[in-house]
This record gives structure tokens, C-alpha cells and sequence, in this order.
């Protein structure tokens, strides 16, 4: 997938992933993070998308930066997940925002870029507890990521 996106720096673990959004708020870090959750299964993860604060050495989803941005951080996020399944074929990502209006984010992502993401990723959305294929247009509570084989 070759979106306009921000210039990615992995963490040193394989799972963590750094850029800078840019825009009228100024020069924001954001931190990508696949967080492992054997519960839910072996290869199940969870993606996590904050705003790196420095002072605490932490990543935070929950401060609001609207640097007005979002394309370039999802185009951003989007090639984090393609890096990530590279090394790990069989990942299963859980995409669950952290508020209502943050899941709705990660569907206009997905939305904006269907034709180009089914390609390549089977997607289902949750919705009032059940699960099934991602459709464009329905408004989904979170999002199972599968690569396609």
C-alpha cells in the first residue's frame, strides 16, 4: 500500500513502531504498538495507536491531539500492520478504539481504503455482539484483521 505517510521508526522489540504527526498543533510523536494477547488466542493482537508522552516514557489513547492529519496517521498505521504481518503471517489484530468516535476513526480508515485493503486483509467489524465480514457503510464497535493467505 503506497499512501502519503509519515516516516516510521521501529522500537527495538519488533512490535512497536514511532512517527511524528505534523500539523497545526505542531510536531506530535505517536507511538504504534501490537500488544500480544495469548487469551484471546496464539496469534491474536492488539493494535494500539497514542501519543507518546515523554516525560512518563509511556504512550497515552486517550489525549486527543487533532492535528488534523488523520490520512497520513492511518496510512501511517496501516503500513505498521503490513510491517508487522510480515514477520508474523498468522497475526489476528483486534482494532477496538478507545472511545466510540476513536473506533468510527479507524472505520473511515478502513472505508477510505476498501478496494486497496481487501485485497489484501479479510476484515470483520463487531456489531451489538456479533461479528461479521466488514461492510462499508455499517458502523462496527471494533475490528478483527486477518491477512489473506
Amino acid at each position: 500500500m503506497e499512501w502519503e505517510r509519515y516516516d516510521i521508526e521501529e522500537g527495538g522489540d519488533g512490535q512497536t513502531y514511532y512517527f511524528n504527526s505534523d500539523g497545526p498543533n505542531g510536531i506530535i510523536r505517536k507511538t504504534v504498538r501490537f500488544q500480544h494477547w495469548p487469551k484471546f488466542g496464539q496469534n491474536v493482537f492488539n493494535l494500539f495507536l497514542g501519543d507518546y508522552e515523554e516525560s512518563m516514557d509511556r504512550a497515552n489513547d486517550s489525549i486527543v491531539s487533532n492535528n488534523r492529519d488523520y490520512k497520513v496517521i492511518l496510512n501511517s498505521v496501516a503500513w505498521c500492520i503490513d510491517k508487522f504481518v510480515n514477520s508474523h503471517p498468522q497475526a489476528i489484530f483486534l482494532i477496538r478504539g478507545s472511545t466510540a468516535s476513536r473506533s468510527r476513526f479507524y472505520q473511515m480508515g478502513i472505508s477510505s481504503r476498501w478496494l486497496e485493503i481487501k485485497e489484501r486483509y479479510d476484515i470483520w467489524g463487531r456489531q451489538a455482539n456479533k461479528w461479521s465480514p466488514f461492510e462499508k457503510g455499517v458502523n462496527y464497535e471494533e475490528f478483527l484483521v486477518f491477512k489473506k493467505i
